[in-house]
């Protein structure tokens, strides 16, 4: 099956493994390119705001009115953006719509229950934990709490998770690194993906999707029938499910990983399969 659309994450894959700043690696930008130039779509999928992945994309001379790509942005891990034949991002406007009224429905409910929590079990697990500011919260329209470790998260993951069963809220516990923030089912790179495929006319399997950490998941561990690929600096749970279902797990770390998962897809379809590199 032919490579249709190749989405990347940002933070610890597309974007980082530089030397005195944080930006893409060339490797990692000329693959996207030539997947490009190979008539594949081109897709950033992240939980940065569309000022930001604009600002970025300006800053590491990318130019989607001059290259014509990334054809789509999803920002925020739940906002479609596609650039239109003027070149200009156009929001996905009843999509968008709908996935922020879901996401905000059970707001003050959700930040009650996690209040709760970071004065209990939370608190007991790290004492550290707490909220992301307020402003911040009700701006994006969801909870977020900071915990003082990676290990400190993976613990709380499992209290969240069974507090939003308990309520039957329709809602995950949604870890990056050190932070977990609590989304609409609706919401994350994979539910979202999947709708932009829908809307392209693209078959799921013609989807390679390339990301690091564990809130690119549901992207990556098979469940909606993607192509999952990682960079070798990819988390160790990640690379775990990727590997589970097939997928490419790069030597290359960052860009150059995403390089290499790109390059093998547009040289040897179909790429479900995948395999590790080496």
């Amino acid at each position: 099956m032919k490579l249709s659309l190749v989405a990347v994450d940002l933070d610890g894959t597309l974007l980082g493994g530089t030397s005195g700043r944080y930006g893409f690696l060339p490797a990692g930008v000329e693959a996207l390119r030539l997947a490009a130039r190979q008539q594949a779509i081109v897709a950033i999928a992240t939980g940065r705001d569309l000022p930001f992945i604009l600002e970025l994309l300006e800053r590491e001379k990318v130019n989607p009115v001059v290259e014509s790509w990334p054809q789509v942005i999803v920002s925020e891990e739940r906002c479609i953006h596609y650039l239109n034949d003027g070149m200009v991002y156009v929001p996905d406007a009843e999509w968008n719509d709908k996935i922020l009224q879901a996401e905000r429905s059970r707001f003050d409910a959700i930040l009650q229950g996690v209040n709760e929590l970071l004065a209990g079990e939370l608190a007991a697990i790290d004492p550290s934990a707490s909220r992301v500011m307020g402003e911040v919260e009700q701006r994006r329209g969801f909870v977020e709490i900071r915990f003082g470790s990676a290990d400190a998260a993976r613990s709380s993951e499992a209290v969240l998770s069974a507090w939003l069963r308990s309520h039957k809220l329709p809602y995950t516990a949604v870890r990056n690194v050190a932070g977990i923030a609590i989304r609409h089912a609706s919401a994350g790179k994979g539910p979202v993906l999947l709708e932009v495929c829908r809307k392209l006319g693209i078959a799921p399997p013609e989807l390679l999707a390339i990301g690091d950490s564990c809130n690119d998941l549901s992207m990556l561990d098979g469940r909606l029938g993607f192509a999952a690929a990682v960079p070798g600096n990819a988390e160790s749970e990640v690379k775990a499910a990727v590997q589970a279902i097939g997928g490419y797990i790069a030597n290359g770390r960052f860009g150059e990983g995403v390089a290499e998962a790109v390059n093998r897809a547009l040289t040897d379809p179909p790429f479900a399969a995948g395999g590790k590199a080496g």
